[in-house]
């Protein structure tokens, strides 16, 4: 049924989106919005995206019928080098709630230890998500494909395909929630560097800070990735996410920290804004 609801018979026929009775929570084996920004992995990018809450799991920005983000993102790599992310989201609901065509834009400036900053646009992405709600338990998958636009030698020329699922399994006061992501190049023009990697992010507890608030919520949040094309190198981050919501309005902050010598970057701070209409 599943399967079926990602192709409808007709695309013109709004139906409603979620199953018709709760299914059962499934036993998490282990359990966004980060998910990544295409650049070599070397470069450690960023873009857990569940990570963000707001983009792919989010409580109050999820079964929208539009929605504009506007992400940011300061990445201190343990090279010495930096790299600053701006980035416009577009995400619209297609035949049902459940159904969703996204855009990313991104612009990115680079720092590097020796010689000038340099800025420009990087590789556009194009997505489709469909995701199920239930009172216990969501879930999403999603796909993407990176377009190579960027400019300026701001980022590699490879043409990505991105695949994700995300989980989030909900309790009273509390919720845990799960991406996997896997990229993988699929083109690779001359000059053009390799990306295969696994990742994945964990969020929890999403602790409602203020009864009264209970849009304000905490998490603890841990990132890792396995660099398939360096070997299996696993890389990982920790840190905390702040988000918050109210009427049509998500904000979100977070910051990581890498961990040990196979840290996904020295340290990095996130912020999006989500408003949907």
């Amino acid at each position: 049924a599943f399967l079926a609801a990602l192709w409808p018979a007709s695309l013109q026929a709004k139906a409603p989106c979620g199953p018709a009775t709760p299914a059962p929570s499934p036993l998490p084996a282990a359990s966004a919005v980060h998910g990544s920004d295409a650049v070599a992995s070397a470069d450690a990018k960023s873009e857990l995206e569940i990570g963000q809450p707001l983009y792919q799991m989010g409580d109050d920005i999820y079964t929208i019928d539009r929605s504009g983000t506007l992400f940011y993102y300061f990445q201190a790599n343990k090279d010495g080098t930096a790299k600053v992310k701006k980035e416009i989201r577009y995400s619209r609901n297609l035949w049902n709630d459940c159904a969703q065509l996204k855009v990313r834009i991104p612009f990115v400036t680079r720092y590097p230890v020796v010689g000038n900053t340099y800025s420009g646009l990087s590789n556009i992405e194009l997505g489709y998500a469909y995701g199920v709600k239930s009172k216990p338990f969501d879930h999403t998958l999603e796909f993407r494909v990176t377009v190579p636009t960027a400019v300026n030698n701001v980022d590699s020329l490879d043409t990505q395909l991105k695949g994700f699922y995300t989980v989030k399994w909900k309790q009273p006061g509390w919720a845990l929630s799960y991406t996997n992501e896997y990229d993988q190049t699929i083109i690779r023009p001359p000059g053009a560097s390799y990306n295969s990697y696994y990742e994945g992010w964990l969020q929890v507890p999403d602790y409602i800070l203020v009864p009264e608030v209970p849009g304000l919520k905490l998490s603890a949040v841990y990132n890792y990735r396995v660099l398939f094309d360096s070997g299996g190198i696993w890389k990982g981050a920790l840190g905390g996410t702040l988000f918050g919501s109210i009427n049509n309005l998500a904000l979100s902050v977070t910051d990581t920290w890498g961990l040990g010598d196979h840290g996904l970057w020295r340290y990095k701070f996130e912020g999006n804004a989500t408003a949907r209409f």
